[in-house]
């Protein structure tokens, strides 16, 4: 059962409400590495709007969405159209689905051939802005469990990795009975912590400590939240980066957008000291987030 939290209560004034808000998320994310967040801060209003933009980009024409064209791991920006994508590299089938991705998106202007309207940039940029903010809140909490100072998280994520993306699943054709078509193959996230906004039709299933498939439908007012591959690193397995997956929807289609906080490439990755048991080695070996990231990046591409 994926935990609810409610960012709200848990951000109150006060050492000893900080104490208790981080033991919570701590508890949380300690369970399937997934929480659902309520009360994240978000601007349901701008979050409305970023949804709109993205159903009336993937509603143009292939050859209007390929003006702006993904061009390469190393950029992680711009469009991914149907079965471009591997999450999961080892599939029978590439990703039945399309994205629009923005890695650093502040690092680009009106005049950089980006985007495709000034009002669809003006959204992303309030968008990204604000869950940064949410982000914050949580990298603060995390902090105080792993017995670091208050910015250690917050220094590391500058923006540089820090990825928004919007994601559609349209209805898929079946394929064959003996092979699936996946939306979004199994796969873990890259980076520290992962915020995903969904839509009303469901498909994300969630591996559960059991080796069972959860599906993970959320409330309007509902954030999914889950840690990724470095923040697993970082507190040596404590936060688990959890595979996860997206099924293809049978009869309408689907839109999520996801922002993915993932530390700045020169970041150095080992496991922090508090979650060292005295005497004992490290899971993990020290690794530059930027390698870890790319290498996951060009992994997914057919």
């Amino acid at each position: 059962m994926i935990t609810k939290v409610d960012l709200q209560a848990l951000t109150r004034p006060g050492q000893e409400k900080l104490q208790t808000a981080a033991g919570d998320v701590h508890e949380s994310l300690s369970n399937d590495g997934f929480m659902l967040l309520r009360n994240a801060g978000i601007s349901q209003s701008l979050l409305a709007e970023v949804f709109q933009q993205s159903k009336l980009f993937f509603s143009l024409s292939t050859e209007k969405k390929e003006n702006f064209l993904y061009g390469s791991a190393a950029e992680n920006f711009g469009y991914q159209g149907l079965e471009k994508e591997s999450l999961n590299p080892v599939a029978d089938r590439a990703d039945y689905k399309e994205a629009f991705t923005m890695r650093n998106l502040r690092a680009y202007g009106d005049q950089d051939g980006k985007w495709p309207s000034t009002e669809f940039r003006q959204a992303m940029i309030d968008f990204y802005n604000n869950c940064f903010q949410t982000v914050a809140s949580l990298q603060k909490l995390l902090a105080i469990t792993a017995g670091v100072e208050a910015d250690f998280f917050r220094d590391c994520h500058s923006g540089e990795n820090v990825t928004l993306r919007l994601l559609h699943y349209p209805v898929s054709p079946t394929v064959s009975e003996k092979v699936e078509q996946w939306g979004a193959g199994a796969h873990t996230d890259y980076g520290m912590l992962t915020l995903l906004f969904q839509d009303e039709i469901g498909g994300l299933e969630v591996l559960n400590q059991g080796g069972g498939w959860l599906k993970l439908s959320t409330d309007s007012d509902e954030v999914v939240v889950n840690t990724g591959d470095l923040m697993q690193h970082w507190s040596n397995g404590q936060y688990p980066s959890t595979l996860h997956r997206v099924r293809s929807p049978i009869t309408r289609d689907r839109y999520s957008i996801a922002f993915f906080s993932d530390p700045d490439s020169a970041t150095e990755i080992e496991v922090l000291p508090s979650f060292l048991v005295e005497g004992s080695e490290p899971n993990y070996q020290p690794i530059t987030a930027g390698a870890h990231i790319q290498r996951k990046l060009e992994a997914t591409h057919r």
